[in-house]
């Protein structure tokens, strides 16, 4: 997978409550210029990632770039 020099890192995970009370991971993205965002996302899409990704736990998608979250097949484009 090739990856932009300008593209975000995800910086760091955690679990928090989605608005029907059910968990969802929220990423703190790191963008090269400094800038920092966050993005929610659901548990189940997040288990779909981690599944495309080869990773097992959410503390691996640390230091990762952003674009890990979607499949091979996706990235092209975005």
């Amino acid at each position: 997978m090739t990856v932009r020099a300008d593209a975000p890192i995800i910086a760091a995970t955690s679990v928090a409550a989605g608005h029907d009370g059910r968990a969802e991971l929220v990423l703190e993205l790191a963008y090269p210029n400094g800038a920092r965002t966050h993005l929610s996302v659901t548990e189940e899409a997040m288990a779909r990632a981690l599944d495309a990704a080869g990773l097992d736990r959410l503390e691996d998608l640390e230091g990762q770039p952003w674009t890990v979250l979607f499949g091979p097949d996706q990235v092209g484009e975005l």
